[in-house]
């Protein structure tokens, strides 16, 4: 070679090189400044502060504290202890969010272990490794929600770069047995589980799978049975010594004992009964049989394609690589939505997409993957389309059964139910915040059997009440429903059932996209003439979707879109009106708002202050079914958080409209 060529290429490494280097830091400067636009995150390492008061954090930052001090209680230990121990450090450094180094550490190792793993995927590409962080950066640092569970402490943070390693050095066994890849496997796999058991568990068995598969299918190359035995001891090996400070802790705090948290795990468990539903509701769409949420689809297309590609390419290339991170990503994805606590509107409102983070990145990957296979052969678009289409062309449709039941004091219903299933449901009219609906602890019993929340049942709230859904199968008999103060019952149960139905998903709210939940309840009727305020019973029957919860004079539209629906007596046209005030402060650009029907958008308005404004809109008869429903989307079309807007808020709320009471009257 020559000299000048030699430079060349060493110009040319040192620059991949440099890119290798700037990924990973660009990611955690990316986390970085996402954590620090957060207007939700701490100020202080206390309980209480920023996110510190939620749920899931609060147990981790009393775990962290507990450790630092040298303390082992049980009483502040809620989940498996790796994690909390890791943020040690950042406890005694004083720093209000003592996860943040093990975030970012483990944000910039799982974009270079993505580096190395995309050179197996993409070999025949001199700049795979550049490619893949690149894929990972953008999959995972692009989308706002995902950016935010990586800078929002979770423990599926830590088990990111470990998941990645073990498929990694799983993927280097099989192509040069040493026992040291098969001990990187075992450790990588063990770490995992210690934040995650099932998750490390699983992802050991796909390892073994594709391991014994490659075997069976290379026997003229057939490892001796030295070779096995040590690869076998190795990986146990690794497994042990991956699980010792998992162990330990785990001993030091519960001893011999399982830990709560196990135990209420086991209580919820997993239903493979609930994969469809959950398909269609979580992945796809949740409407029309639930109001609120937005299908993981929906949100991040490249999930489409990606899985689209990972099919194609497993059954094309037939390679270990290709099969193994279609079983991780398959048996991963099959695990959470059979998983009895994960529900449509959980996965962006309060970050359960955490759970599926790992794996986008490969998706993006195989979305490309999937591109340069049509590129190369333009036939498969006809395996490729129907293949996609029958992904998602699903909708779940709530269908009624009837009427029955009683209610004594508007509190209890008492009502006798056949056996359910996880596909049927019971709703009720009832008034009541749709938090208390979703989060309160409501008593439900058949005979003196309890059916316990989040275990054996969910409550949904939707358009005119709450859907209570069965988790797991349950006995027929007399069931007795108490929900939790602040709601009331109006009227009779029902019966349902919901029927996952082929068709267009419900991605808008115009053309053949159009969807809005079509529960087994009728709407609410409305007089004429009278002014409905959104924190009253009729207010909060009529805000179906798309709502926060009631404030003191009103309730703020969530995101881009809130529905009203509602009966009237007419099938006339009607004037609609509506009091309302925009988020707003000096130096913003003008809000702009629309109200749409089922026709199409009846009227626009822009507001350049934050002040109380009156709205009068026409909705023409057409607007109106036969029935006598009316369905309105208030839309906005730049919502923005309150901590963006005002200095020293901490809402992160996605706001843009604040609707204080409506009427109508005919024309």
């Amino acid at each position: 070679m020559s000299v000048p060529a030699s430079r060349a290429h060493f110009r040319t490494s040192f620059t991949l090189l440099g890119w290798k280097l700037l990924l990973p830091g660009l990611a955690a400067f990316i986390c970085l400044i996402g954590w620090c636009r957060d207007g939700h995150h701490p100020t202080a390492a206390l309980p209480g502060s920023g996110w510190w008061g939620d749920y899931d954090q609060s147990h981790y930052i009393h775990a962290a504290l507990s450790f630092a001090k040298g303390e082992f209680s049980s009483a502040e230990q809620w989940y498996l202890p790796l994690y909390p121990a890791l943020a040690v450090p950042g406890v005694w450094l004083h720093l209000p969010d003592p996860f943040l180094p093990v975030n970012l550490i483990c944000l910039m190792a799982s974009v270079w272990i993505f580096g190395l793993l995309t050179r197996l995927v993409l070999p025949e590409f001199p700049s795979a490794s550049f490619i893949g962080m690149a894929v990972f950066l953008l999959c995972e640092m692009g989308p706002p929600s995902i950016r935010q569970v990586w800078s929002t402490p979770w423990t599926s943070t830590l088990a990111v770069p470990f998941m990645l390693l073990a498929i990694l050095f799983c993927l280097n066994w099989i192509r040069n047995p040493k026992p040291s890849f098969a001990f990187v496997t075992g450790l990588s796999t063990a770490i995992v589980g210690g934040g995650r058991p099932v998750d490390g568990a699983l992802l050991l068995a796909a390892c073994g799978c594709v391991v014994l598969l490659h075997i069976l299918y290379h026997r003229d190359r057939r490892r001796s049975v030295i070779v096995c035995t040590l690869a076998i001891l190795s990986l146990g090996a690794g497994i042990i010594v991956g699980a010792l400070p998992t162990l330990i802790l785990y001993f030091s705090v519960w001893g011999p004992h399982l830990a709560p948290y196990i135990i209420s795990s086991q209580a919820v468990g997993f239903d493979l009964a609930l994969l469809p539903l959950h398909w269609v509701e979580i992945m796809i769409a949740p409407e029309p049989a639930l109001p609120s949420g937005h299908g993981i689809i929906q949100s991040l297309p490249f999930v489409l394609t990606g899985l689209t590609g990972l099919l194609f390419a497993g059954a094309i290339y037939r390679r270990p690589v290709d099969l193994l991170v279609l079983l991780a990503v398959s048996s991963s994805s099959v695990l959470y939505l059979a998983y009895r606590d994960l529900h449509a509107p959980g996965i962006w409102a309060f970050h359960n997409i955490h759970y599926f983070k790992w794996s986008l990145g490969f998706l993006g990957l195989y979305s490309i993957i999937l591109l340069r296979l049509v590129v190369s052969n333009p036939r498969i678009l006809f395996a490729v389309l129907p293949v996609m289409m029958l992904l998602v062309f699903w909708r779940a449709v709530p269908v009624s059964y009837g009427s029955f039941g009683y209610v004594t004091n508007g509190h209890t219903a008492v009502l006798d139910v056949p056996a359910l299933h996880v596909m049927d449901s019971i709703t009720l009219p009832a008034t009541g915040g749709s938090d208390q609906i979703y989060f309160g602890t409501h008593s439900l019993w058949i005979g003196t059997h309890q059916v316990l929340p989040i275990a054996d049942f969910k409550a949904f709230p939707i358009p005119g009440g709450m859907m209570i859904q069965p988790l797991r199968a349950w006995v027929a008999g007399t069931l007795s429903i108490t929900p939790v103060d602040g709601i009331a019952f109006t009227g009779p149960a029902q019966t349902g059932r919901i029927i996952l139905k082929l068709g267009i998903p419900c991605w808008g709210n115009l053309g053949p996209w159009q969807c809005s939940a079509q529960t087994m309840l009728p709407p609410v009727s409305v007089p004429a003439g009278e002014t409905i305020s959104m924190v009253s019973p009729l207010g909060q029957q009529t805000s179906t979707a798309g709502w926060f919860g009631i404030e003191p004079e009103g309730r703020w539209i969530n995101g881009r879109s809130g529905t009203l629906r509602f009966n009237v007596p007419v099938r006339s046209k009607l004037t609609f009106m509506l009091d309302a005030n925009a988020l707003w402060n000096v130096g913003m650009r003008p809000m702009t708002f629309s109200l749409t029907g089922r026709e199409g958008t009846l009227c626009k308005w822009t507001w350049n202050d934050g002040e109380r404004h009156h709205v009068d809109c026409e909705i023409p008869a057409k607007d109106i079914d036969s029935n006598g429903s009316v369905t309105l989307f208030l839309a906005v079309r730049t919502p923005h958080t309150p901590a963006s807007v005002f200095q020293g808020s901490k809402d992160t709320r996605e706001l843009g409209l604040f609707v204080h009471d409506f009427e109508w009257k005919p024309l």
